[in-house]
């Protein structure tokens, strides 16, 4: 009976939508024309859905996907005869309360659902939007959760839903608004059951459930979603609540995962560095092998934007007009002109943009523009500076190369080596809020066994790194170095000690600042070297020198291990190669 009660509300549903149209098509059209104001990353997005259709045209034997127009129709229409359910657009005085998605919002849909593989299951297993506030997130991805949770094509039996945050109160905030949506349309509510005092939804007569879930909920082990919601996911401390859910997804069909957030404030969270850089590079194919079943969309300013320009402000906000008012946005706007203190802020909820906090050094896009490529093989044979900052036992150790420039107008370029003990990693890197994991995947940081760093590994890498360069000279922190110093004597090096205080630092820390402000450095990029140089804050005595202020390692996870290498290495490789800089005072 509820079957043709279904398919009765379908064709109310159907009748209901019969003369409007579906602004997917023409969002996809205005885009590619330049009718529609987008940045580069949702223009990609467009273009990967059209270069996916002709890889489907076209039989590709790696790519088993086929579009389905009819099922990505059917998401849409349900969504839409839902209902508002706060503020002005819930008041039925005022308007149809009738949920109308917005182009970009069906192009979005019709993108995660239409695209099938074998068995007309979905082919994005995990979804990563982000879009400036106000911009009807979580309205909806609360209707999104609706559909897998009553209507999902083909059927699946007992769907788990999860409306996941860092605290409960937090997941209720979505889960809060599914369950009103549902409330407010018939035929969903005959459908279903709320207890509010468990905050869960059932569907009476199945394992259906749909629930908040929190870090605090305590029932994270006996999961069996088939859809998760992951709400604001740059506030989230760790990867631990998304790992929870991909770990318990295998005995779905088409389980989906899907993130939704505004930019944040610190580019070293798991948000950042794992998902929205995954997403950046899988819209910019700058990674192989494409991840075809991750799905992601980023509204936010293109880089050489005028933050402050109207005109570009709807590539943040794609609803700008309607659930984002333009007054509102000009007196945010505003505000920031006249209070630099408030900019990085409103750059970030209102704008979307990433932004670090202003107490660093040295910028992230000062520092991204000394991004110039660095050629390994290349630099074989060549002179280098070494700098080495060992570390305390259970910390990153760095060992940075510093290559000089052989022609003039030439960069100083770098090779970065970091270690750290692989014992309780994982605890690490929850304390730290910093993905080691994925950066040791990527063979950009080097374990040693154990439970403190190897010295022997570092030593070994100097050896093994003076085979293929030239080493001229290691500079080193003298601070309980005297062990690896012998050792490296004995081998034949040349150690330069220089003291962590201003007479050692300060003059290799001024020079380089000016090479990073002038560009002649180039870093290759590298992600850690990135994430510690936003860590790295500076202080100054009464003469204005100025060096690294190390962290407090027990109370923070920053490091800036491999910034106070590479101020050594660079400081003994201008002072070699360039009579005119200046030495600054250092001792042996």
């Amino acid at each position: 009976m509820k079957r043709r009660f279904t398919a009765l509300f379908f064709l109310i549903i159907v009748l209901a939508v019969a003369m409007g149209s579906y602004t997917a098509l023409q969002y996809i059209d205005d885009v590619i024309s330049g009718r529609q104001v987008v940045c580069k990353y949702v223009r990609l997005a467009v273009e990967r859905h059209l270069n996916d259709l002709k890889r489907a045209e076209s039989g590709d034997p790696d790519f088993p996907y086929y579009f389905d127009e009819a099922q990505a129709q059917r998401v849409i229409d349900f969504k839409q005869q839902l209902r508002h359910t706060k503020g002005e657009w819930a008041n039925p005085r005022k308007h149809d309360t009738r949920i109308r998605l917005e182009p970009w919002q069906q192009f979005k849909d019709w993108m995660l659902f239409g695209w099938c593989r074998e068995g007309g299951y979905r082919r994005f297993t995990k979804a990563y939007i982000e879009v400036a506030r106000k911009n009807g997130k979580t309205t909806d991805a609360a209707a999104t959760a609706n559909y897998c949770f009553l209507m999902d094509r083909p059927r699946e039996i007992g769907p788990e839903v999860y409306c996941i945050a860092t605290k409960k109160d937090q997941a209720k905030i979505a889960w809060e608004e599914a369950e009103r949506q549902i409330r407010r349309q018939p035929f969903l509510k005959s459908l279903t059951r709320t207890y509010k005092q468990s905050s869960t939804v059932v569907i009476p007569g199945t394992a259906a459930r749909m629930r908040p879930l929190g870090k605090d909920s305590h029932t994270e082990d006996a999961l069996n979603p088939h859809f998760g919601l992951v709400d604001e996911y740059h506030a989230h401390r760790d990867n631990s609540m998304l790992e929870v859910i991909e770990s318990a997804l295998a005995s779905r069909e088409q389980p989906l995962i899907y993130i939704i957030t505004t930019a944040g404030f610190d580019k070293n969270s798991a948000c950042y560095q794992e998902e929205r850089n995954l997403a950046v590079q899988t819209l910019e194919r700058s990674i192989e092998p494409v991840p075809e079943t991750f799905f992601c969309l980023i509204y936010t300013l293109d880089e050489d934007d005028d933050w402050t320009d109207p005109d570009v402000w709807i590539k943040s906000n794609p609803n700008l007009g309607v659930s984002v008012r333009w007054d509102y946005l000009k007196e945010r706007v505003h505000a920031a002109l006249l209070s630099p203190a408030k900019q990085n802020k409103i750059k970030t909820k209102n704008l979307n943009i990433w932004t670090q906090a202003e107490s660093r050094w040295i910028l992230d896009e000062v520092w991204q523009e000394c991004s110039f490529k660095v050629n390994r093989k290349s630099l074989a044979g060549r002179k280098c500076f070494a700098g080495v900052d060992l570390s305390a036992t259970q910390d990153i150790t760095a060992v940075v190369l510093c290559f000089p420039p052989e022609d003039k107008g030439g960069k100083y370029e770098f090779l970065y080596r970091f270690f750290i003990p692989e014992e309780n990693l994982l605890e690490k890197e929850r304390k730290d809020k910093v993905p080691y994991s994925y950066w040791i995947e990527k063979g950009l940081i080097a374990t040693t066994p154990g439970n403190a760093v190897d010295y022997d590994f570092i030593e070994q890498q100097i050896l093994d790194d003076a085979e293929e360069y030239e080493i001229q000279e290691i500079a080193y922190d003298p601070w309980k170095a005297q062990e690896v110093v012998n050792h490296l004597q004995e081998a034949g090096f040349t150690m330069v000690p220089i003291f962590q205080r201003y007479s050692g630092m300060a003059g290799p820390t001024d020079t380089f600042e000016k090479k990073v402000l002038k560009k002649e450095i180039a870093h290759g990029g590298d992600p850690v070297m990135r994430w510690m140089i936003s860590c790295t804050e500076v202080k100054s005595d009464r003469q204005g020198n100025i060096m690294p202020m190390k962290p407090q390692r027990d109370k923070t996870g920053k490091r800036i291990d491999g910034v106070v290498a590479s101020i050594m290495a660079l400081h003994r490789a201008a002072i070699n190669t360039e009579p005119t800089t200046e030495v600054g005072v250092w001792a042996v």
